[in-house]
């Protein structure tokens, strides 16, 4: 399925139609300059509570946040989360999985929009009030601060009119143990309504990448809803991120005891659609609020935000720009299953056609975990599948990789393997061709490029600032799918011949597209308009190579 961040919009490009189809009116304003963000260092006496008046000023800067999506052109909630406003101007902190669920690694959950709501009100639910936007995001340490940009209806605002109660940053390395917290947010088990708890700071907990004090440990209840929230000081200032609930012991990841008791969700049935409930003998997790300075730093400067953590299974490294990939062998795959592909050490010249998959193997050197890997896979000198994921086996050593037939004999023919990497997608090298079955040739020479084939490549950036656009996705649609009728499907993964995303510059690259033959070429991008170009077709007199830059509008 495709994933949802994608707002359908026809955009007129040199071969691209023009049709609108809006979710909201109006586009985002540009950002003014406002007074940096930073911490208060003053020391704060722990004895007492807090008071009632920074009670009031901490609930009314704590807002809902709600993943909107497009359905049938009406914006649909499809989750919810908290946040905290840190300037009057409308700068929201919050959880990298409320705010892009693909920045963690869950591109089916990915909103088209985020809603914020208002608390008028603290015995009614938060009143939904404006639009943002992602200014900067970080998925490993599962932070993210976003912008509102417009009111609900669409209209622009004025981020230096907007006047809105925020909470000030306090400095998360002056907590000690025994710290008292106070915690806000919008839990599914509080209903629609904010809902403060309090308790203690039980701790720190240390991650390798970032050290000690990568968690804040606490007994204060928090449940899910409560993700992005407010962790505040007696003093009123914000130390922390509530992010982690009922979690265990070892670098609180292990979820303890959390049951489906309540119907949080409010559709009558209590299952396991209903928010997990915490039952005892658990410490919560609270991201500190120091960690996510570089990333409010970079949303106020107006400077994009890359993430110096690599994250497991997430894109977040460009790359060397060196890397390679050689001496590459086929190898037994004799022992797989139709559920399962395995294979030995030793090399095979060939397969048999009863194979269930095929499988290479080579050396690679100058990689960077966190980059992105593309495989494209050929038969009889057609690409058959496409495999993109973020490196995560360091810098040099032995891989290996494989094709799978989704559990049936690999068809025969004569097949090979190439190897692209970083945010360039820089070559690194091609399998001998192998043969399967009654393929026609066993040859083991390097497969050249085919004159059949040619590549589309550019750079995806935002129309109105000119900055490239990190993430986008690029989708080539099967030969005579226009966009319209992919869109009819629900974005379908059949209708997909391949796809990619982009890297921090920007930059995509596809290669392997048949001459001769139509295809549709899709951008997209969230927070901004999808951009298509349908009926494309390299002729044979075109070059090998075509450039295609396309600027997305919000």
């Amino acid at each position: 399925m495709k994933p949802k961040l994608f707002k359908p919009f026809w955009f007129l490009l040199t071969v691209l139609v023009s049709v609108s189809l809006a979710c909201y009116g109006g586009g985002a304003p540009a950002v003014e300059p406002v007074t940096p963000v930073t911490p208060n260092d003053s020391p704060v006496a722990e004895s007492g509570d807090l008071s009632a008046s920074n009670r009031a000023k901490l609930i009314s800067a704590t807002v809902q946040i709600f993943g909107l999506f497009n359905q049938n052109g009406e914006l649909i909630p499809g989750y919810v989360g908290s946040g905290t406003i840190l300037t009057p101007t409308g700068l929201i902190l919050t959880n990298a999985h409320v705010a892009s669920p693909t920045t963690i690694g869950n591109p089916d959950l990915e909103p088209d929009t985020l809603g914020v709501a208002l608390i008028v009100s603290e015995d009614k639910p938060a009143v939904p009030s404006y639009i943002a936007e992602i200014l900067a995001v970080d998925g490993y340490l599962d932070l993210a601060v976003i912008q509102i940009t417009s009111t609900v209806n669409g209209t622009a605002v004025d981020i230096n009119s907007l006047n809105l109660p925020y909470v000030e940053l306090g400095n998360s390395d002056n907590v000690r143990v025994g710290d008292n917290l106070n915690i806000f947010g919008f839990p599914s088990i509080g209903g629609n309504t904010i809902t403060y708890t309090k308790g203690t700071v039980s701790g720190f907990s240390s991650e390798s990448q970032i050290g000690d004090r990568a968690w804040i440990k606490t007994d204060a209840t928090i449940s899910g809803g409560n993700s992005g929230g407010l962790a505040a000081d007696n003093a009123g200032r914000i130390i922390g991120v509530p992010t982690i609930a009922a979690s265990g012991a070892e670098g609180l990841q292990d979820i303890t005891d959390c049951r489906q008791i309540q119907d949080t969700n409010g559709d009558g049935i209590v299952n396991q659609n209903d928010s997990c409930i915490p039952i005892g003998g658990f410490l919560n997790g609270i991201r500190p609020v120091n960690l996510a300075l570089p990333l409010i730093q970079a949303a106020q400067a107006g400077r994009q935000y890359t993430s110096p953590f690599s994250q497991s299974g997430v894109v977040s490294q460009p790359g060397s720009g060196n890397e390679s990939a050689g001496d590459f062998v086929w190898l037994d795959t004799s022992s797989s299953t139709a559920q399962k592909c395995t294979w030995e050490s030793n090399t095979v010249s060939s397969y048999a056609a009863s194979v269930y998959c095929i499988a290479s193997g080579f050396a690679y050197s100058n990689m960077t975990d966190g980059q992105l890997v593309v495989e494209y896979w050929y038969k009889d000198g057609q690409k058959v599948s496409e495999y993109s994921y973020a490196w995560e086996w360091g810098d040099q050593g032995l891989f290996g990789t494989y094709l799978p037939n989704d559990g049936a004999p690999m068809p025969s023919g004569t097949y090979y393997v190439e190897l692209y990497a970083g945010d360039n997608l820089n070559f690194l090298g091609s399998s001998p061709q192998v043969v399967v079955g009654s393929g026609s040739s066993g040859s083991t020479e390097q497969p050249q490029p085919s004159g059949d084939t040619a590549t589309v490549q550019g750079v995806v950036y935002d129309a109105a600032t000119n900055n490239p656009i990190s993430g986008a996705y690029v989708f080539v649609l099967t030969s005579g799918t226009t966009y319209e009728q992919w869109a009819n499907t629900n974005y379908s993964d059949s209708y997909i011949a391949a796809y990619l995303q982009t890297g921090n510059n920007g930059a995509y690259k596809i290669t392997g597209i048949p001459r001769d033959t139509q295809f549709t070429l899709v951008f997209s991008a969230q927070g901004y308009y999808d951009v298509y170009a349908d009926n494309l077709v390299v002729g044979p007199n075109d070059p090998a190579v075509n450039e295609l830059n396309v600027g997305l509008n919000k």
